[in-house]
């Protein structure tokens, strides 16, 4: 009769939860001394089973467990997914660090080998500059014409070598488009005729 009494004073969650603990605490806190009185010791005292008294109860019982089990199951689920979706956002985080580092890498060395070709091409200009300097009639300006003229020399040669075209304006190309009269020793007669 205490069970009962303690049980009837608490959820029925928490007593599926913790009915071994309220039958522990009914053994424990019996100050009645009915069972000693009578020549009985108990030693413990546990639920093996219980049932509704009343079968509608039972089945509203049957449905709440049911779906409780089911959100559990969801739950998991959720869990589960959302576990491997964070894997795989982790991984895609390491995988876009690395490419960083990559680019990073590969923007340092790009830059390095353009300082290189750079500082290649100040001193091949340096000193194709210092080599036509005492040259006659040379001064820094037509060395600095010459210099370009060749390095179009050398961008033609290295287009010719591919498949691709290149078209030039007649300002680029430095030409001019003139029209000459030819007169031949044939067509002239000095003070003879031709027969």
């Amino acid at each position: 009769s205490r069970f009962i009494e303690l049980v009837s004073k608490v959820t029925l969650q928490e007593f599926m939860t913790q009915f071994n603990v309220i039958a522990e605490n009914v053994h424990k806190n019996d100050n009645t001394n009915f069972y000693t009185q009578r020549g009985v010791k108990i030693h413990s005292l546990e639920v093996t089973a219980y049932h509704c008294a009343e079968a509608s109860t039972a089945l509203i019982l049957e449905e709440i467990i049911q779906e409780t089990t089911n959100r559990m199951n969801r739950l998991q689920q959720q869990e589960s997914e959302n576990e491997v979706q964070l894997k795989q956002i982790r991984g895609d985080i390491e995988e876009e660090k690395a490419r960083g580092e990559l680019i990073k890498i590969q923007t340092e060395n790009s830059n390095a080998k353009s300082k290189m070709e750079g500082l290649a091409e100040a001193e091949r200009v340096r000193s194709f500059l210092a080599g036509v300097k005492d040259l006659p009639d040379m001064d820094t300006a037509k060395a600095i014409s010459l210099w370009r003229t060749l390095r179009k020399e050398d961008a033609l040669r290295a287009v010719s070598k591919g498949g691709a075209k290149l078209y030039f304006t007649p300002k680029d190309a430095n030409l001019s488009i003139e029209s000459h009269e030819h007169v031949h020793e044939d067509d002239l007669v000095v003070g003879e005729e031709r027969s």
